[in-house]
């Protein structure tokens, strides 16, 4: 009898194949670590165990290394050890299609095709469409975003949305492993790959909750920030009322919940919105400033280089282009 694909994704997931495809993806743009430079030197050996170790069920998750990032708030960040990376990107180069297919089209974070700029030009659209049957200030637009989202979620959670889109048995062990390997039954690390697409699950939920029961239809989530545009204020209070509820019920809470006129512009993924015109939020502007600022203290001390400096100036610029600022870019740019 043939075994279904969906049953033997354990098998694809330690083909060697993938795994070597899995480590290239892993060791991109940290070539130069130690650790990964210690993998690379054994890289058949290590690979040779990771699959050993899938097959036979007894992988176990390493150590995390903890450390505190402060943009745009303290956060606590625990990065797993590389082999574990190289793991995870396994696992997604497999179920990663099968899980991106549950998804609403209007979730944005960690898909292919999708992210910031696409949803921000989704949310313009809509204020486009709109403005054309009704005065902007009669839009409204309810934002909410979720109070310490990874910390905040359970794993039976985690584990059920898990199993929706996957039965395989060695697959979901691996992943339950993942999902345990912090403590208590709450919370993941945000920097763990399986951490953003189960958080993502978790999240559709919620998505596919606010679609098929509640019926809106301009409805837009980036990972834990989430806004929707109604014709009525009413509208907009009662959804985020039943949003807050039902939230509730996941564990979830918000930190910021708002409800405003359209007129005043979406701030959303970003930018600030408007049916004709998108500006970048102040805050972006504010850390590009200090960036550069503390990079050329650093260039001229040799903690830092001149390509350092140009790789961030293109990466913000990338991003800021997307919106009207022709004049704030070439007055930022002026003394580079």
């Amino acid at each position: 009898m043939q075994i279904p694909e969906q049953e033997n994704l354990i098998g694809l997931i330690a083909d060697w194949d993938n795994l070597e495809h899995a480590y290239r993806k892993a060791r991109r743009g940290k070539r130069a670590r130690e650790e990964v430079e210690t993998f690379a030197a054994n890289l058949f050996d290590e690979l040779a165990r990771l699959q050993c170790e899938i097959i036979t069920g007894t992988y176990r998750m390493g150590a995390y290394r903890r450390f505190v990032v402060y943009e745009p708030k303290r956060r606590e960040i625990l990065a797993a050890p590389f082999r574990d990376r190289v793991l995870q990107h396994a696992i997604l180069n497999i179920v990663e299609a099968r899980w991106d297919k549950a998804m609403i089209d209007d979730t944005y974070a960690c898909r292919t095709g999708k992210g910031t700029h696409i949803g921000a030009d989704r949310i313009q659209r809509w204020l486009r469409d709109m403005s054309k049957q009704r005065p902007l200030a009669d839009v409204w637009v309810a934002k909410t975003d979720f109070s310490k989202y990874f910390a905040s979620l359970r794993h039976a959670d985690l584990k059920r949305v898990a199993r929706r889109r996957i039965t395989c048995p060695g697959t979901l062990a691996l992943l339950d492993e993942i999902i345990d390997s912090t403590p208590g039954d709450v919370g993941i690390p945000v920097g763990n790959l399986t951490s953003q697409w189960l958080a993502n699950l978790l999240g559709n939920e919620l998505d596919q909750w606010i679609k098929r029961e509640l019926r809106v239809k301009r409805y837009l989530r980036y990972m834990d920030d989430t806004v929707a545009l109604f014709a009525s204020k009413i509208e907009a209070q009662l959804y985020l009322d039943k949003l807050e509820r039902r939230a509730a019920g996941f564990g979830l809470r918000f930190s910021k919940r708002s409800l405003q006129r359209a007129s005043f512009g979406v701030n959303m993924l970003g930018y600030r919105i408007w049916p004709a015109h998108r500006l970048l939020r102040k805050r972006s502007i504010v850390k590009f400033r200090r960036d550069i600022k503390q990079m050329r203290a650093r260039i001229k001390t040799g903690a830092s280089t001149r390509d350092a400096l140009l790789a961030r100036v293109l990466a913000w610029d990338a991003h800021a282009r997307r919106a009207d600022t022709h004049r704030l870019r070439a007055k930022l740019y002026v003394d580079l």
